[in-house]
């Protein structure tokens, strides 16, 4: 079979989404087509449950930029009920990243993505995970996104879009505009919110 640019026809059965590295095994003769043809038979992140990858994290303590919220220099940026949503801890040795975790859900309060030390885990049980330019995309449901993720490496993970059900909390953030409706009704907006050098930046 052709490339994917080389294809005169696009037929799903005879089409193969590869990782970044799986990909440039491929494209580099390590791994022959019949391997891939193979592979297709088991998707490895449905045996495994989810795709993954590796952020970028430099030797400087990471922002994060939370819909309307950018948090700075805080070990614990957004806590919900006492757990960290977002968690940042100092680098094991001399030289080597800082290491981020953070979960996020969907609309229903299922877990969509996991970030741990710095690799990401998409849930395979997600409706579609688009991976391009930076950017993770995770959608509930067509045209219902309900996570974009943007990586500015080497110091700043972007939450540009959300619709999340989290311990009774729901967040909405959508480019630089934060709604938080608490489980009582009461609703929080963020559109210019910044957090410095706290211990935790954000706690609902």
């Amino acid at each position: 079979a052709p490339e994917f640019h080389g294809a005169a026809e696009h037929d799903p059965s005879k089409m193969t989404l590869l990782c970044p590295q799986c990909h440039a095994k491929v494209t580099t003769g390590f791994w022959s087509k019949e391997k891939v043809i193979k592979a297709m038979e088991s998707p490895i992140c449905k045996t495994q449950g989810f795709s993954r990858e590796v952020f970028d994290i430099g030797h400087g303590h990471p922002a994060i930029q939370f819909g309307g919220a950018l948090l700075n220099n805080c070990p614990i940026p957004i806590q919900v009920r006492g757990k960290p949503l977002f968690k940042i801890e100092q680098p094991e040795e001399e030289d080597a990243p800082f290491r981020l975790s953070g979960v996020f859900c969907d609309s229903n309060g299922n877990i969509s993505l996991q970030i741990i030390e710095n690799e990401w885990l998409a849930s395979s049980a997600n409706w579609d995970v688009e991976v391009a330019k930076g950017t993770i995309t995770i959608r509930g449901g067509k045209g219902n996104i309900h996570l974009r993720l943007i990586a500015n490496p080497p110091d700043t993970i972007v939450v540009d879009r959300l619709n999340m059900y989290l311990y009774g909390f729901i967040f909405e953030a959508n480019g630089n505009f934060l709604k938080v409706k608490q489980p009582n009704g009461s609703v929080m907006e963020f559109t210019s919110c910044i957090a410095d050098n706290c211990q935790v930046g954000m706690a609902f």
